[in-house]
C-alpha cells in the first residue's frame, strides 16, 4: 500500500478521492460495521485491487475519512476555550459546535452515529478536551464539583441523540439551545442564569460564523 505521504501521481490521487468519496455515501448509508469493501468499490468505481492499495480496510478508510473532521472540530473547541473567558459559554459554544454537525456535515454525523467503532473513537480519547474544560471550570469554581470525564461521557451522549433527533427530522426548532441549556444545568448552573449563557454562546458563535 502506497504511503500516500509519498509523491503520489494525479491518478493515484484520484483513486483516493473516489473511494473517500464512494466510502462517505455507503458509510452514511449503511454504517461502518454493515458496510463491506465491495459495496464501497461499486460506489467509488473502482477495483477491489485498487481499493487495497490505498486502505487496508474499511475501518482504516473510516478513521480517514473521519479524522480531518476530528482534528479540525477539536482544533475549534480547543481555540474557543482559550478565547472565551468563561468557561460555560465557551461549553456551551462547543455544544452548539457539535450539533451543528447535523446540518453542516450531514455525512459525517450519520457515519458516527452509524458506526460504534467511530463513536468509541471520539469517547475514549485519550486527549479529551471537554473533559479539561470541564476541570478548568470546576478548579475555577465555575462549575459544580463532579468526574469531569464521566460528564463529558453524558455530554456526547446527550448529543449524539440531539444530532440523531435532528437528521430523522423529529428535533423541536429549538433543539440545540435546549441541549446548551441542560448541559450547562448539569455542570451547576441554575436554569436562568443558563439560559442567559447559551444566548450569549449563540450570539458569539453567530457573530463567528459572519467574520
Amino acid at each position: 500500500m502506497k504511503d500516500p505521504k509519498d509523491k503520489p501521481d494525479a491518478r493515484w490521487l484520484r483513486t483516493r478521492q473516489q473511494l473517500i468519496k464512494g466510502g462517505r455515501k455507503v458509510f452514511s448509508e449503511q454504517g461502518v460495521e454493515a458496510a463491506s469493501v465491495l459495496d464501497i468499490i461499486r460506489a467509488a468505481g473502482v477495483s477491489q485491487p485498487s481499493f487495497y492499495n490505498h486502505f487496508a480496510s474499511k475501518d482504516e478508510l473510516a478513521r480517514e475519512i473521519a479524522a480531518e473532521f476530528f482534528l479540525r472540530d477539536k482544533q475549534a473547541k480547543v481555540a474557543v476555550f482559550r478565547k472565551v473567558a468563561d468557561p460555560a459559554e465557551a461549553i456551551a459554544i462547543n455544544v452548539q459546535h457539535t450539533i451543528a454537525i447535523a446540518q453542516e456535515d450531514p455525512v459525517i454525523a450519520w457515519t458516527l452515529l452509524r458506526s460504534g467503532s467511530l463513536r468509541e473513537l471520539v469517547i475514549s480519547s485519550h486527549t479529551d478536551s471537554l473533559a479539561e474544560m470541564i476541570a478548568t471550570g470546576i478548579r475555577k469554581k465555575r462549575f459544580a464539583p463532579g468526574d469531569p470525564h464521566m460528564i463529558a461521557l453524558a455530554i456526547r451522549g446527550g448529543a449524539f441523540a440531539v444530532i440523531q433527533a435532528i437528521l430523522n427530522e423529529t428535533a423541536a426548532t429549538d433543539a440545540c439551545s435546549k441541549f446548551q441549556e441542560l448541559v450547562l444545568r448539569m455542570l451547576g448552573l441554575p436554569p436562568a442564569e443558563s439560559i442567559a449563557v447559551v444566548k450569549r454562546a449563540q450570539a458569539t458563535a453567530g457573530a463567528e460564523k459572519v467574520a
